[in-house]
C-alpha cells in the first residue's frame, strides 16, 4: 500500500482538490476531518460533476460546480480495508466491486491506501519473481523417504527451494507435490530424480 497519502479536507474547494490530484499525479483523495476517514473524492465523482448536464444545471443556478464544497462532492460511503488483510484479498475485493482504491484503517485511523497501481506494482513484481524461478512437480508414494531423496538431489545442485505444496492424489499415500526453486539446472535435477527413482510429472525451468 502507499503510507504518503495525499488527502483533502471537506472545506475545500473542488477546484483546490482537482489540483492536488494533478499536481501529485492521483486519481483518488482520501477526506479527512480531524484525522478521520468521512469520505473519499475520485475522478469519477470529478467526471459526474462535469457532466453536461449538471455543469448546465449549476450554471442555470450561477454557481460554478468547480467552487463547490468537497463535502458536497465526495463519495460519502467509502468501502476500507483493515490494516491485517493481504494484497490477493484486497485484489479480489477492488475488482468484485469494481473500485478504484480502498484505504486502510487501523484503530480506527487510515495508515495508508492500496490503490490499482501499487496491485500492478505487485503483479509486475511476482512476474518478475516466477520468470527468475523454476518448477517441479513431483508424484511421492512415501512422502518421508521420497522427499528425503529429493532433497538430497536439490542439495547436490544448490537448488534453493522457494516453496513447497503437497495434494493429495488418489487413495493410499499418493502426493502430488510441487517445488518452486530458484535458478538452478532444471533439467538435470529431473534426470538425477528419475534415476533415483522418482516420478517428475512435469518441470519448468530456463534450461528446459
Amino acid at each position: 500500500m502507499t503510507r504518503k497519502v495525499i488527502s483533502a479536507s471537506p472545506d475545500q474547494t473542488v477546484e483546490d482538490a482537482l489540483s492536488l490530484m494533478l499536481k501529485n499525479r492521483v486519481a483518488h483523495l482520501p477526506v479527512l476531518e480531524r484525522g478521520n476517514l468521512v469520505g473519499i473524492l475520485s475522478d469519477r465523482d470529478l467526471r459526474t460533476l462535469i457532466s453536461p448536464k449538471k455543469h448546465k444545471s449549476a450554471k442555470a443556478k450561477g454557481k460554478e460546480p468547480f467552487s463547490k464544497k468537497v463535502r458536497d462532492v465526495m463519495t460519502k460511503s467509502v468501502i476500507t480495508a483493515d490494516a491485517g488483510m493481504n494484497i490477493h484479498d484486497a485484489a479480489k475485493m477492488m475488482l468484485r466491486l469494481k473500485i478504484g482504491c480502498l484505504p486502510v484503517i487501523d484503530n480506527n485511523k487510515m495508515e495508508g491506501i492500496i490503490t490499482k497501481d501499487d496491485l500492478l506494482d505487485v503483479f509486475v513484481e511476482l512476474l518478475r519473481t516466477l520468470q527468475q524461478s523454476s518448477s517441479i512437480y513431483i508424484e511421492l508414494m512415501d512422502e518421508i523417504d521420497d522427499c528425503s531423496t529429493v532433497f538430497s538431489v536439490l542439495q547436490k545442485h544448490k537448488a534453493r527451494v522457494l516453496s513447497y505444496s503437497a495434494t493429495p492424489a488418489g487413495n493410499g499415500h499418493r502426493q502430488i507435490c510441487h517445488f518452486r526453486l530458484g535458478r538452478c539446472p532444471v533439467k538435470k535435477i529431473t534426470q538425477d530424480l528419475a534415476k533415483k527413482g522418482v516420478k517428475v510429472l512435469e518441470a519448468f525451468g530456463e534450461d528446459l
